[in-house]
């Protein structure tokens, strides 16, 4: 066993993470903890599942770390893990942290895509955006319908267009997600690519189809024309003053 701390903390995205000599007993305590394992290019990444709240994170960071403290592993927590650390969930603009923990993620993995050359690396992602109990397409439809069911309680036609859109947006992720899922499995069960061909296909441009990007522009005209007639009218420009009367400039007579 060594005498390298096992290291609990919270990651710049928001996930707990642990880290550090891990071997197959600290492995398996952690997953009595909740932890998840997953297999990267650079290893094993050991984590809690996301949007799970702060204060079950917290609870289950530390039952972690007392289990691996009672099996005589050297253990730092993390002190915003502990669960006397305040509970608050949300951030200065009143998003949840776990919302924005999860866009954080996409927003990393969108910046990295290194690892997305190979077929396995790539189907892995994809599963996580819609397979599981971790997967965020779903909530992400669920969450849309809720709203709508909200937002159709209001009165007025607008409330009642709004709640239409927001259903049939619920219906589309829940499309993208069980493809999504189809594609993350063929690309799971499909063998890596040999070095120079994965750097053959490494840049290889991909478009939206004509037709899906003409859909974009078009609902995102018809946006900025709903946003602008809700826009205060402008204020009339002032009368221009009138022009000064000429001077006699003569002399009397």
């Amino acid at each position: 066993m060594t005498k390298n701390p096992i290291s609990i903390v919270r990651g710049r995205g928001g996930e707990v993470e642990a880290e550090g000599p891990i071997d197959s007993l600290a492995s398996e305590l952690l997953s009595h903890a909740g932890f998840i394992h997953q297999y990267t290019l650079s290893g094993t990444w050991h984590r809690l599942p996301f949007d799970m709240g702060k204060e079950w994170e917290n609870a289950h960071a530390s039952h972690a770390a007392e289990m691996l403290r009672a099996a005589r592993y050297p253990v730092q927590l993390d002190p915003s893990l502990s669960p006397a650390a305040p509970t608050r969930d949300t951030v200065g603009d009143g998003a949840p942290r776990s919302v924005r923990a999860a866009a954080q993620t996409l927003r990393t993995w969108a910046q990295n895509t290194d690892g997305l050359r190979q077929p396995y690396e790539a189907g892995r992602t994809l599963a996580v955006l819609a397979q599981g109990d971790d997967s965020l397409l779903r909530p992400a439809a669920d969450l849309l319908l809720a709203t709508a069911s909200a937002v159709s309680a209001l009165p007025g036609p607008t409330h009642d267009r709004d709640a239409r859109r927001l259903a049939e947006l619920a219906g589309v992720l829940r499309v993208v997600e069980i493809e999504v899922d189809r594609i993350a499995l063929h690309l799971q069960a499909t063998p890596d690519l040999a070095p120079s061909a994965a750097r053959q296909h490494a840049h290889a441009a991909v478009e939206a189809p004509p037709k899906l990007q003409a859909l974009v522009h078009r609902l995102s005209e018809q946006r900025a024309r709903e946003y602008e007639a809700h826009l205060p009218p402008p204020a009339p420009a002032p009368a221009p003053a009138p022009a000064p009367a000429p001077s006699s400039g003569g002399r009397g007579r």
